[in-house]
């Protein structure tokens, strides 16, 4: 293996573990207020996850060859991400998620007065798609009987 893609696959896994380093971020600020055991399950699925994702980047840049510096750079990103970005990128999903709820809220205010029209316009289509439907199976159901009466099952051979 030359140096070149030695270099390659340390960058991309260099790089791999910033991304896992985010998206631990991200599942320790979804679950800061849940319970114990829901943290337990989320921490599982998340560290399958992260096991499949280094095993699908590893098959994919060298076959598999399992390396050490492969696995140092992952741990060297993870160490740069925790050392000099958490803090910014936890910040960020707070200001993200508080946005993303005001901005649910205001939507809310704003298509409340539109439920009741809305659910009165469903109940309305709803009675006449089942009106048609209704209609399309008597007209089927007439359509059959009207139908040579053929052999259904062909004779065995």
């Amino acid at each position: 293996m030359t140096l070149a893609v030695q270099g390659w696959i340390f960058a991309v896994m260099l790089l791999l573990g910033v991304w896992v380093g985010m998206w631990a971020d991200l599942l320790r600020f979804i679950t800061r207020k849940c319970r114990k055991l829901l943290i337990a399950i989320l921490d599982l699925f998340f560290w399958a996850t992260v096991i499949c994702l280094v095993f699908v980047v590893l098959i994919n840049l060298n076959y598999l060859e399992l390396r050490l510096y492969a696995f140092a750079s992952l741990g060297i990103g993870c160490f740069l991400y925790f050392r000099f970005l958490s803090s910014n990128i936890l910040k960020f999903y707070d200001w993200a998620f508080g946005t993303a709820v005001k901005v649910i809220k205001w939507l809310g205010r704003i298509f409340r007065p539109l439920l009741l029209p809305l659910r009165l316009a469903a109940i309305l289509l709803d009675g006449v798609n089942l009106l048609f439907l209704s209609i399309a199976a008597i007209i089927a159901m007439k359509c059959k009987d009207f139908t040579s009466p053929g052999q259904d099952i062909p004779p065995a051979a």
